[in-house]
């Protein structure tokens, strides 16, 4: 290791003689021997007493020794330097020089290539002197040192007193005479960070001079920036050392933007470490310096900045945690500020008061309100600041009442007042828009708002109202006005039940039908109003053509309000106290909600490594917060768990489990879940209970798989669905409804056993059928009519849509099985024996007595019982409405003229089961004549010279899966009433444009789900609850 000593030199002397402040040589030195942060001093010595003066740093001499320091090159060469600093040191009596001896002046003196001084010291900071004995003590070596080289310090900085061209000629002088001398030298600019460009510009023609030959190298500095200070010395040593490769010299401005660069890093590092492990506000320094000492960033950030710095960096980050902390409670305080204002000042108008003293007011009512102290609380002795501090206030729900004093709590206030008086005044503005558009006559469906502006222009509500809110507000009128529309024109076809009778059995649609049709009903406003909505007004058309053609359930124009939904759901809950139905899959949980009709799913999924979870996620997104899930106005909650796919988990399985959903991925997990899933359902008689009548559905989820293997694998899967007889879901083919499929299979399938479950009552067992109808879409309550019937206490459900009730008719008691059914689901009773019909139809209702009259027409020759619903206030109805006195006069008709017999039944009324008595008694005593009329009848259709003209071919269900574990199935209509219309198919539309006939067929595949137009969302998701009222 090679070892240089080094003096460095600048102009120095008196005031006069170097300006107000030094050239910067001791701090150029100080930052060299010493660069951390902590051990760098701005103020060194000049002006020394006698005694300072004598003492062993200075030793009665002008120059300082800063001692020996180590440093290495980029190339790993290490060099040891120990640095003098040639000076002139001021009497502070005399503000003169000290005079030693014969002594040369400053610029001969500092170029002397040989120093000596016994004893003399190492120099640290001015502090030192007069108490040596307290710092490092190192003494010069020797007492005399041979300078190898000089560093020649030039300062760029302005500075009072001193002339740039003084310095100038200073540092040429010294120039010459080291050059003289022969030994190296560099020309440091110091106090780069202050730089005036003129000075900067002079140093800069000194290191160019030609007859330096190049041999003065400039090297721009700044000692306060610890900028290019180890590259002065280093190159000054290689310079010596004779290096060829010698270090590059860095302009001032590159060295300066990557120490800004270094430095941003270490703090922006040292922040985030302070932000990370610094959480609590009440740490103290001292806590804070030794948690974070052991950390790398703090230790460099303390080395370059120093402990001044990191304390203050610190304490910042105090302040910022208790600010936020502070500004954190006062969000919370101001947010229950808020909710509080709701509750306790919900009138603003309560105050009485203007706006200059609404906030005073308003203080003053709360303080004196008699719930205030629920909300608020006061504290002479604190402030609420400083309530935050106080562990005993952390438990304290309440606003501290002083908080409203701050302005947060003003503004709070204000925009609360502006927000009720704003809100009032839109509500108010918004329902007089809804009101004009009401009674618009000139806004009808189908038209945009662009097309009716006008009419609204200069109304205050329209001008008021944002374009957005306008919109809105049209938009819901619009939908409400379609809807309504639509209802009315269904209402219309319903109406001509009689004209489209012919239509029945027809299969193919010409569309010379098409303009008959149109023709009988194209004056009716309800069929015009739909004039911008023709090709939905077709839609409507063809499909309750479809529904005439098909009566069942799911071709219903009121789907949701389908009788025979409806009465499901009535016989299911009224019959419950009088028929107890076994457990399904460990039976319907109710739910936490409350409801009574609310139930629970508990699901087992089952899948290995994450496929389990993911499912579950899938399932969680579609269902609400709460974990319920809606399918066909039914509300029910999942509870869920997950298992891996081995034989422990389907040991797991109790009988409480409601649905198993297996889900594989790839080849491992499909082998394993096979394997298990034979071994389990096929081969372990242990858990053949469990299995019974549990729904499984099988999941297929490819990953990360070829299209040869997804195709592969998804075709066993379908192979093993089939011979477990279960379900089959692929998750690529209808990814955005999967889960949707999968929970509306399990509901599906556990109704399909809870109905195998009920016992049906042999029908051959009854003395009486009697048949009870009821037109889909009247408003009334389907409960009121069924009461009477499900009262009685001799009730038992016979299916899904009968019960059987023992009365007595005469002087026996009967057996009686009353069927209800919608006016459409009669045909599939066509070939039934049936002792009596009783129709039920809304008094305010034309379309309700038009299907009445045609059904009564077809059930000739057979006790026949007409009941006409009247709205509240029973008899009164008849004369305070004239549609009502017409529909009832025209029902009382229609009974005369079938021979049957006609009742008026309120809305409100409550009626007992005696109420049909007569009419059982009639049915009675017909009972001979009509069962001989069904065997003729069955007799004519068995020879063959008749047709089952109105029967209904349904594509039936696959058996339940419990039924046999091998039998095959594949996933068809459900009946369950979720496939409904969305569209029409193109292809049906397009039929009614090209004048080709249409066939009804074409309006859907057999395989396909029938869909419905009054239907927003049919997956059975959390949003699916939707009604549609009839028209």
């Amino acid at each position: 290791m090679r070892q240089f000593n080094i003096s460095v030199i600048g102009l120095s002397g008196t005031e006069k003689d170097r300006g107000q402040v030094g050239v910067g040589k001791s701090c150029l030195c100080n930052r060299f021997m010493r660069p951390m942060a902590d051990d760098y001093f701005i103020d060194h010595i000049s002006v020394l007493s006698q005694s300072d003066f004598s003492g062993r740093i200075v030793n009665n001499d002008h120059f300082l020794y800063w001692g020996d320091v180590r440093k290495t090159t980029d190339e790993g060469v290490e060099y040891q330097f120990n640095i003098i600093e040639q000076t002139e040191f001021m009497d502070d009596s005399t503000f003169q020089a000290f005079k030693v001896g014969k002594m040369d002046p400053y610029s001969k003196r500092c170029t002397a290539t040989k120093v000596f001084s016994a004893e003399k010291l190492m120099y640290i900071c001015k502090n030192q002197l007069g108490i040596e004995k307290e710092y490092e003590q190192k003494v010069m070596p020797d007492g005399r040192l041979s300078i190898d080289g000089f560093v020649v310090v030039f300062d760029v900085s302005p500075v009072p007193n001193r002339s740039v061209e003084k310095q100038v000629e200073f540092v040429q002088n010294v120039i010459a005479s080291i050059l003289k001398n022969k030994k190296p030298l560099v020309l440091v600019t110091t106090k780069n960070d202050d730089a005036y460009e003129l000075y900067v510009r002079e140093a800069e023609k000194i290191s160019q001079r030609k007859d330096y030959k190049s041999t003065v190298q400039l090297i721009e500095t700044s000692a306060h920036e610890s900028i290019n200070i180890d590259l002065a010395f280093l190159l000054l040593a290689q310079m010596i050392d004779k290096v060829k490769n010698r270090v590059k010299i860095i302009s001032y401005q590159e060295s300066a933007k990557s120490r800004k660069e270094l430095l941003d890093t270490r703090s922006e590092a040292v922040t985030r470490l302070i932000r990370n492990q610094i959480t609590d506000y009440h740490v103290l320094w001292s806590q804070g310096s030794k948690m974070l000492s052991q950390y790398r960033e703090w230790n460099e950030f303390l080395n370059i900045f120093g402990h001044e710095a990191g304390q203050k960096l610190f304490r910042r980050h105090m302040k910022k945690l208790r600010d936020d902390h502070l500004n954190k409670k006062l969000l919370q305080y101001l947010d229950k500020f808020a909710l509080a204002l709701e509750y306790l000042l919900p009138d603003i108008g309560a105050l009485n008061i203007s706006d200059d003293d609404a906030w005073e007011c308003a203080r003053n009512y709360l303080q004196n309100h008699i719930e205030f102290e629920q909300y608020f609380f006061e504290c002479p002795q604190a402030s609420w600041t400083e309530l935050v501090d106080m562990d005993e206030a952390e438990d304290e729900a309440r606003i501290p009442f002083d908080v409203l004093e701050t302005s947060e709590a003003e503004t709070v206030f204000r925009n609360y007042l502006n927000s009720v008086q704003q809100d009032k005044k839109k509500i108010g503005w918004k329902q007089q828009f809804k009101m004009l558009l009401e009674e618009s006559g000139f806004v009808t469906p189908g038209k945009q708002l662009s097309e009716v502006r006008v009419l609204f222009m200069g109304r205050e509500c329209f001008e008021a109202l944002s374009e957005h809110d306008c919109q809105q507000i049209y938009d819901i009128h619009q939908d409400e006005i379609i809807e309504k529309s639509k209802q009315n024109f269904v209402e219309l076809l319903l109406e001509h039940a009689q004209y489209f009778l012919q239509f029945k059995n027809v299969d193919n649609i010409t569309q010379e039908d098409v303009r008959q049709i149109t023709e009988v009903i194209q004056e009716d406003s309800r069929y015009k109003m739909l004039d911008r909505l023709d090709q939905e007004r077709r839609l409507m058309l063809v499909q309750h053509l479809r529904f005439i053609h098909c009566p069942v359930r799911d071709h219903c124009p009121f789907f949701y309000n389908c009788v025979d939904g409806l009465i499901e759901e009535v016989l299911s809950d009224k019959s419950a106290s009088n028929h107890k139905t076994p457990s399904v899959g460990g039976g319907w949980k109710s739910s936490s909600s409350g409801s009574g009709t609310d139930r629970t799913l508990n699901l087992l999924i089952v899948g290995s490594e994450h496929l389990a979870s993911d499912l579950l996620n899938d399932i969680r997104i579609c269902t609400g917060s709460k974990g319920e899930y809606i399918y066909e106005n039914q509300t029910y909650y999942l509870n869920y768990r997950i298992a891996n796919g081995d034989m422990e988990a389907f040991k797991a399985i109790d009988v409480y489990s409601s649905g198993l959903i297996c889900v594989y991925s790839n080849q491992q997990s499909f082998e394993t879940l096979k394997d298990n899933l034979e071994r389990t359902l096929l081969c372990n008689l242990e858990l053949e209970d469990k299995f019974e009548n549990l729904p499984i559905v099988l999941v297929y989820q490819p990953q990360d798989l070829k299209e040869n293997e997804v195709e592969y694998l998804r075709n066993e899967g379908i192979r093993l669905s089939e011979m477990l007889h279960c379900d089959f879901i692929d998750h690529t083919q209808n990814h955005q409804k999967y889960v949707y499929d999968i929970l509306n299979i399990v509901i599906l399938s556990l109704k399909l056993t809870e109905m195998k479950s009920y016992e049906p009552y042999p029908s051959n067992h009854t003395d009486l059928r009697i048949l009870c109808c009821i037109f889909c879409g009247d408003q009334y309550d389907i409960e009121n009519i069924v009461q009477p019937l499900v009262a009685e206490s001799t009730l038992v459900k016979a299916s899904e849509h009968s019960i059987i009730v023992d009365v007595f008719i005469g002087d026996a008691k009967r057996r009686v099985e009353f069927i209800l059914s919608s006016y459409h689901g009669t045909s599939q009773y066509r070939d039934e024996l049936i002792h009596g019909y009783i129709y039920f139809y809304s008094a305010k209702r034309r379309s309700s007595l038009a299907n009445l009259s045609l059904l009564a027409a077809q059930s000739a020759n057979i006790p026949l019982q007409i009941i006409a619903v009247t709205e509240s206030g029973g008899v009164n109805a008849f004369f305070n409405s004239d549609i009502c006195q017409f529909l009832i006069t025209e029902g009382n008709a229609v009974a005369d003229r079938f021979k049957g017999s006609f009742m008026t039944f309120s809305a409100d009324q409550y009626v007992k089961f005696a109420f049909y008595n007569p009419f059982l008694k009639t049915a009675w005593d017909n009972k001979y004549e009509v069962e001989n009329l069904h065997v003729e009848e069955s007799i004519t259709l068995d020879s063959g010279e008749g047709t089952l003209e109105n029967s209904v071919n349904q594509m039936p269900r696959p058996p339940p899966r419990h039924e046999s574990y091998m039998l095959s199935n594949t996933l068809g209509t459900d009946g369950s009433g979720s496939e409904n219309y969305e569209m029409l198919p193109t292809r049906s539309l397009n039929s009614l444009n090209e004048e080709r006939d249409i066939s009804l067929d074409e309006i859907y595949d057999d395989n396909e789900k029938p869909k419905h137009l009054h239907q927003t969302d049919v997956s059975g998701s959390k949003d699916s609850l939707a009604t549609h009222d009839a028209g």
